[in-house]
């Protein structure tokens, strides 16, 4: 995760239907920490379409208030015309809200859509459009494929715009407008801005090197489909807002500097500083043999991958630092190669922390 440096800023919000809430708890959290005042453009799909509209008309409580207003009811009835669901309730949210405020916020919102016949991302700018087609635009860009009927606008047939990697995370309109600091607030726990984490997203450090990038993202997994995506229940809505604020705490916690004090933080820092630091195996290789005698006494021996009793907290070339996940033992950490050979191994996080910390700041001076 890169801290924006510079300004104006683009925030970008990706698609994942009811798990959207969780932006809505990072926009509270973000706003705190004064990261929004040199927002400029603000770039979604599927739900992070609407929730950037909802940012452009700029009251956090109305949004709040909305999302607090929607029931399973409003987009699980059944549905009509090839569609499993309909969305009648979604167009009574969508007419509620007062859409000529897009223009008047000095905020460029975009949407991205996914062209079914041409099979691609097709973004478009909402400012200046006439409220039917901004309906009929959110409307599509949420239109998941087998679960909503598609949309026709100006004679395409239109459909959720996260049916691809670049389509969800809707970077094109912004970067070509000349934005080059990015907040993104994915939905998706396993999206790195160093791509290889299972989501099909590309290296976005290599493909925009000149961009700043703040990426804000789930700490735990919010649910499959029926669980997450199409699970509007009251309950889950507030514990993912909640989430949102949180976790988007700690990662800002993480990139100030601040001290940790859940497994949770922890991870958020861990993977951050890894993400920026180890592009490769071979990167991360060095690290070890230079600093991995701060760690535990270790050797290395084959492993079974740690399936059962481990989770991966960061990923690169089949290289990974694994947490033990037995209560009273989450403070251990190993890396393992990509044989699932133990290469190094941690007792205490603050020892891979501090390790990372004096890495970084040696890699600085020599780069100087």
């Amino acid at each position: 995760m890169e801290q924006n440096q510079t300004k104006p800023t683009a925030l970008l919000l990706g698609g994942g239907g009811a798990k959207g809430a969780f932006q809505i708890g990072a926009w509270r959290a973000l706003a705190e920490a004064g990261m929004l005042t040199d927002i400029r453009a603000a770039a979604g799909c599927s739900v992070g379409a609407l929730n950037a509209v909802l940012f452009a008309i700029g009251d956090w409580e109305f949004a709040k208030h909305m999302w607090e207003q929607i029931q399973p009811s409003d987009l699980l009835a059944k549905g009509s015309d090839g569609a499993f669901f309909s969305r009648d309730g979604l167009i009574r949210l969508i007419n509620q809200l007062p859409l000529e405020q897009i223009n008047q916020s000095g905020i460029r919102v975009h949407v991205c859509v996914h062209d079914i016949e041409a099979n691609q991302p097709v973004y478009y700018e909402l400012n200046g459009l006439p409220r039917d087609s901004v309906r009929t635009l959110l409307l599509a860009s949420s239109a998941i494929p087998h679960i909503y009927a598609p949309e026709r606008y100006l004679g395409r047939d239109l459909m959720d715009g996260s049916v691809t990697p670049a389509g969800d995370l809707c970077i094109q309109p912004v970067y070509s407008q000349g934005h080059r600091e990015i907040i993104a607030v994915t939905l998706k726990p396993n999206l790195s801005l160093y791509g290889g984490s299972g989501v099909g997203n590309g290296n976005l450090i290599q493909e925009y090197p000149d961009c700043n990038f703040t990426l804000i993202k789930p700490l735990r997994p919010m649910g499959n489909l029926l669980t997450g995506t199409l699970n509007f229940t009251q309950d889950k809505i507030k514990s993912r807002m909640e989430q949102g604020y949180n976790d988007t705490k700690a990662a800002l916690n993480g990139m100030n500097g601040s001290t940790p004090q859940s497994k949770e933080e922890i991870n958020a820092i861990l993977t951050e500083k890894m993400q920026r630091l180890f592009p490769n195996a071979a990167v991360l290789s060095g690290f070890l043999r230079e600093y991995g005698s701060r760690f535990a006494p270790n050797v290395q021996f084959p492993t079974l991958g740690g399936s059962v009793f481990y989770d991966n907290i960061f990923e690169v070339d089949g290289w990974r630092l694994q947490q033990q996940r037995t209560v009273g033992m989450q403070v251990h950490y190993r890396f393992l190669d990509a044989n699932n050979v133990r290469i190094a191994w941690v007792l205490q996080p603050q020892q891979l922390l501090d390790a990372l910390t004096d890495y970084e700041a040696v890699r600085e001076l020599r780069n100087r």
